[in-house]
């Protein structure tokens, strides 16, 4: 990880957070393609997580032109929200990784198909990088 953001790490952990969020909302419409005959319930999990992810993506969006807009000058209240909003990326991110090791675990359709899990456990480990990458941030600001 490069640390050339200096005191502003926050903003390497918004610039994650919109990366990612963008990602996981892929991943969510990608897994019911790649895994054929899943299941309605999961399919319907994964629909309302692209959601939240895109929503996530679109805030990460906003606070970043807030950035922009600041020429980098960011107010303690910005800092705190925007703390607060990567936090809220990080948790996102660990219950879709609990949703995609539920499927691992109890879908038929993702268990009876081996290139749907090898899918799968790849995006675990991209969103398990985000959240490491962005906890390793927020224990240093």
């Amino acid at each position: 990880m490069q640390y050339y953001y200096g005191a502003q790490n926050i903003l390497r952990a918004l610039d994650e957070a919109e990366f990612w969020k963008h990602q996981e909302a892929e991943h969510a419409g990608l897994i019911p393609i790649v895994t054929p005959y899943l299941e309605t319930q999961y399919v319907q999990k994964l629909e309302q997580f692209g959601i939240e992810l895109s929503h996530m993506n679109s805030e990460a969006v906003k606070y970043i032109q807030s950035v922009t807009r600041s020429k980098g000058a960011l107010s303690r209240g910005l800092k705190i929200q925007m703390l607060d909003f990567i936090k809220q990326c990080v948790e996102q991110s660990q219950n879709f990784i609990e949703l995609m090791s539920e499927m691992l675990q109890n879908s038929h359709a993702v268990r009876s198909n081996p290139p749907s899990q090898t899918v799968i456990n790849h995006m675990i480990r991209e969103s398990q990088y985000f959240i490491g990458i962005d906890q390793l941030i927020l224990s240093q600001t």
